[in-house]
Formats: structure tokens, sequence, C-alpha cells
């Protein structure tokens, strides 16, 4: 497993490089795949002008957003390419810390979710109903008590609100 960590602009990125590892292997390691194989996931941190950019070319939608998750190859290709390239994950950890308070978390909290919210696009989880947006969040919030653990935290003491329903969507 590579996960390749850019900050071009020396923004705050709220995470340590071995926390982001750590998810990445979570989310593989919940979704069957075995994380010691050959896997590529991009994890970029972008100012809020950039991800504005990005939301606008990608998604129609002019305004900066928490997380965009650009997905390449699917889990399901595993063994049939040398790496596997997931994808790529953007975080704007500027629009994070603003609307962390709003969910009730810290910067830190939220900037763990949104990753792990962007890694489960990644493998094919979507929130555009109810139904799928229940399961996406059962699995968010299953990879980040496993973090917790591996922090040396409370798992329960980790909680999520219903954030990945956006009317936008």
């Amino acid at each position: 497993m590579r996960v390749l960590i850019s900050n071009d602009d020396g923004l705050d990125i709220l995470l340590q490089a071995e926390e982001m590892e750590q998810a990445v292997a979570c989310m593989l390691k919940a979704e069957g795949a075995d994380p010691s194989s050959d896997v590529e996931v991009s994890i970029s941190f972008v100012r809020s002008a950039e991800m504005r950019s990005l939301n606008a070319s990608w998604r129609g939608i002019d305004a900066p957003t928490d997380v965009l998750s650009f997905e390449c190859d699917g889990l399901d290709g595993a063994g049939e390419q040398d790496p596997l390239e997931l994808g790529d994950v953007i975080l704007c950890p500027e629009v994070i810390a603003a609307q962390a308070g709003d969910f009730g978390n810290t910067a830190v909290e939220e900037c763990r979710l949104m990753l792990v919210h962007g890694l489960l696009h990644l493998v094919g989880y979507d929130h555009m109903n109810e139904d799928d947006a229940a399961e996406m969040e059962g699995r968010e919030l299953a990879i980040l008590r496993e973090l917790a653990v591996l922090r040396g935290d409370d798992p329960a003491g980790v909680r999520i609100g219903p954030v990945t329903r956006h009317e936008y969507d």
C-alpha cells in the first residue's frame, strides 16, 4: 500500500501522515482487501480557491467544499494491475475547520471523517439516497472507531452525524 500525500501550499493539514496511512489501511481491511497489497491512494490538501475551482469544474457547484474524490480503479480490479490506483482524495482544511463546529467536531475530528468519507467514495460508496447514506455513515463510523483504537482513544467516544446527505447532490 502506498499513500501519496501532497500539500504543495504548506497548509495545516490537521492530520499526521501516519494517521492518513492508517485510515487507508483500515478502509482497505474493512472492504476485505489486503492493506499490504500493491494499492496506491493519493491524498491532496488544497486551498479553498482551488477546491472551489475543482468543485465547479467537476460537479458544477461554484463553491468550495470539504472533500472531493476521484476514483480510478475499483477494488474489484485487484490483481489485474500493479499498482492498483484507487484514486485521489482532495481535502480543503480551511472548509473542514470552518464547518467542524456545525457538526460538533473539532477540526481534526472533522478532517478524519472527511478523509474516511473520501476514501469510501473511492471504493464505490455514495450517499445519493437515504439507504446508501445510512450504509456509508455506518462504514465511516466503524472505520473511525478502529482508528480511535489505534490512537489509544475510546472508540465509544467517536460519533458522526448525518453529514453525508447534501441537498445539492
